[in-house]
């Protein structure tokens, strides 16, 4: 029984570091405006696309946060590069293969992406987050 009590609680301490992960309310004791709260929907256009690494920018079942996760070649570390539509950076990220990283506090509009590996684009597009 001992045994027992000791998974649900390493449950229960895993679901609540999740839940502080993808939704902002939780991980600050700063409650949301009503423009964070606004559920938003993600469409990716891409200019350059690889068929070695299947790469996805989504918004995640709850539309709070965007995803951003690789598939591709083991090893490798995959770095994401958003700009806004006059070039300046918003955010970088860097996952390794197989792993999904969440984009926190983007506001709704259009920007431009990348993903390189060492130094070389792999793919590149537009991102709109309505």
């Amino acid at each position: 029984m001992k045994t027992v009590s000791k998974s649900l609680c390493y449950i229960f301490v895993a679901a609540l570091f999740t839940i502080a992960l993808y939704h902002p309310s939780y991980a600050s004791s700063k409650p949301l405006t009503a423009k964070e709260k606004a559920p938003y929907s993600v469409v990716v256009n891409k200019n350059l696309n690889s068929k070695k690494h299947k790469i996805r920018l989504y918004n995640d079942a709850g539309h709070q946060g965007i995803l951003f996760t690789v598939n591709g070649i083991e090893g490798n570390n995959y770095q994401l590069f958003v700009f806004d539509m006059e070039g300046t950076l918003v955010t970088q990220v860097n996952v390794e293969n197989r792993e999904t990283t969440v984009l926190n506090n983007m506001a709704k509009g259009n920007y431009l992406f990348e993903v390189l590996i060492k130094d070389e684009r792999i793919e590149s597009g537009q991102l709109s987050i309505k």
